[in-house]
């Protein structure tokens, strides 16, 4: 009878072993992961696009005094490295056309340039929706922007 209850309380123990401490113990193993994760840049310049830290605005005028790409609130840590527009279904890189203009107006020099300044746009372009290519974190970031809209990440 005693050897009974002994094996019946060895057969309880190495259940509770098996159900509770075994999963317990990988659970301990594996804790530490979610740290571990590289952090996803594209994501986070997403986000920063989106969540106000950069706010960019196409205003669309067919009068060149007037069309430009203006950057709300600037932040240096993004770059404008090209620009894009779309036209009949096929997008025209027009980099080379877009300069940077500081707050009073004077040319500072062709792209790439930090989202400090405003950037100008050719006539020709001021009523088609434009791509942007911006780098931020060591990630690109592609914001398309329709005529006098703001800023929506494609």
């Amino acid at each position: 009878m005693k050897a009974q209850s002994e094996y019946i309380g060895f057969v309880i123990a190495l259940i509770i072993i098996t159900i509770l401490l075994i999963p317990l113990m990988f659970y301990l193993i594996t804790i530490s992961s979610p740290s571990a994760k590289p952090v996803n840049y594209n994501r986070l310049a997403n986000l920063q696009i989106n969540g106000g830290s950069v706010l960019l605005y196409y205003n669309s005028s067919n009068n060149p005094k007037y069309s430009y790409i203006i950057v709300y609130k600037p932040n240096g840590n993004f770059t404008l490295d090209a620009v894009y527009y779309i036209y009949k279904g096929g997008i025209i890189n027009i980099t080379t056309r877009v300069l940077a203009v500081n707050q009073y107006k004077q040319i500072i020099g062709n792209l790439p340039k930090p989202l400090v300044y405003n950037f100008t746009i050719p006539t020709q372009i001021f009523s088609y929706p434009l791509i942007l290519q911006i780098t931020a974190y060591n990630s690109t970031v592609f914001v398309l922007l329709q005529p006098n809209e703001t800023a929506v990440t494609s």
